[in-house]
């Protein structure tokens, strides 16, 4: 069985802040180009889903399990997939001197078709779309 996926990120922000922008302003950050359903529009969180839209079309990304800000969240994550295929994600925001570690773990691949394939291909997606999130918070400042 493959081992969750797990990436870090420290960024020049507070907790609060840092989970803020993670969470609030996801679409600015996100890089729908590549990683979407649709190629285009928007992702935002709304009440209790990540949910993704371009025009009428709506792809819902996962389910909020836990929302615990500014220390973290949890949510399912299917992108593309039904609830069936759902892996899990949790992200933590642990102060370190003035800016925050985030800490992302993707786990629950026994759920998909290739297990160890969709763990690879996450692993090498996470630290990228980590990246674009790192400059949006350095972009706006703490």
């Amino acid at each position: 069985m493959s081992e969750p996926v797990r990436r870090e990120v420290i960024v020049n922000a507070g907790p609060p802040r840092a989970f803020t922008l993670f969470t609030d302003r996801i679409g600015a950050w996100w890089p729908l180009d590549t990683h979407s359903v649709f190629g285009d529009g928007t992702v935002a969180f709304e009440a209790d889903v990540l949910v993704e839209r371009s025009g009428e079309r709506e792809s819902v990304w996962g389910e909020v399990r836990r929302w615990d800000a500014p220390h973290g969240l949890a949510l399912t994550w299917h992108p593309g997939y039904g609830s069936q295929h759902a892996t899990e994600i949790e992200v933590a925001f642990s102060p370190v001197a003035d800016q925050t570690l985030v800490t992302l773990v993707h786990g629950g691949w026994e759920r998909m078709t290739d297990p160890d394939a969709s763990a690879a291909e996450y692993g090498v997606g996470w630290p990228g779309v980590l990246a674009r999130y790192r400059e949006l918070v350095d972009e706006v400042g703490a």
